[in-house]
């Protein structure tokens, strides 16, 4: 009951999208604040993090986001989406209406879109044909 409680806490803490962004651009900087140049993130860990988010961050829901963005992302059941383009880019969004499996409707849609205008998508060798 103690993990299920702390585990409820840490889902219930509000955050604004500003602080989504300013907390994923340092994983898209190797663990460097962008905007102080100083470290805040152990660089050794970027990776793992990444790569977690990359494998669990959508939930049941991980493999198809892989597939369709190629980046690592992490949602929450408030409706914020981070995604982490290594090296160049964080991209976040936010809106709480989900769909079932918990994640958010439009910020999914939203950071989709950024992803492939950008051509973003890290396992993408070629354009994504015109929808």
């Amino acid at each position: 009951m103690e993990v299920v409680g702390v585990y409820t806490r840490q889902c219930a803490i509000g955050i604004a999208a500003k602080r989504l962004a300013a907390m994923s651009a340092k994983l898209a900087n190797g663990g460097i604040n962008p905007v102080t140049s100083e470290g805040v993130i152990d660089g050794n860990y970027v990776a793992k993090i990444l790569a977690i988010m990359m494998m669990t961050g959508f939930y049941d829901e991980a493999g198809k986001w892989a597939w369709c963005t190629g980046l690592p992302a992490k949602t929450g059941v408030g409706g914020g989406i981070v995604a982490v383009v290594p090296g160049r880019l964080a991209i976040v969004g936010f809106s709480p209406p989900l769909d079932e499996a918990g994640n958010s409707v439009r910020a999914a849609s939203a950071v989709r879109y950024i992803t492939d205008k950008l051509g973003t998508n890290l396992f993408r060798t070629e354009p994504e044909p015109a929808r």
